[in-house]
């Protein structure tokens, strides 16, 4: 298993968009259209739909899987969240079982690692910042 390559160039938004999923109807299709009709019009926010497809919360073809009706249940998406993560970022996790406290400057250092140089270190940067902050999601 590889690190997720999908990435966010802005988290400021992360939390209000898995808010606003979860606050919404499910969709038959993730689109960009979709998440414009929940306000998130910006080219940065529509990264996010790759990030849900590497945590399994989509499908391919952009169809909600699962997990990502299991965390419409507001009593549970934290935990979804959390291994949905796990899943994801495997790697991470056999090197530290705790990968979810690290900081994010500990986080690049160890997917400059894992990814093995096939990475600039702009995109492992936001690569770090994208974990981090899903991890303080869940």
């Amino acid at each position: 298993m590889a690190l997720p390559t999908a990435y966010l160039t802005s988290t400021k938004n992360l939390g209000g968009i898995l808010n606003s999923i979860v606050g919404a109807q499910a969709p038959e299709k993730f689109t960009t259209r979709f998440l414009e009709s929940l306000d998130y019009k910006s080219n940065s926010d529509r990264l996010i739909i790759g990030v849900l497809k590497s945590l399994g919360f989509l499908a391919d073809d952009g169809r909600p899987t699962q997990t990502y009706f299991n965390y419409l249940d507001q009593t549970q998406s934290e935990v979804v969240m959390a291994e949905a993560i796990r899943l994801a970022y495997a790697d991470l996790f056999q090197i530290n079982k705790n990968a979810n406290q690290m900081a994010k400057s500990d986080v690049f250092n160890k997917f400059k690692t894992l990814s093995q140089g096939q990475h600039s270190e702009a995109v492992l940067d936001k690569m770090a910042m994208t974990f981090v902050a899903l991890c303080a999601q869940a």
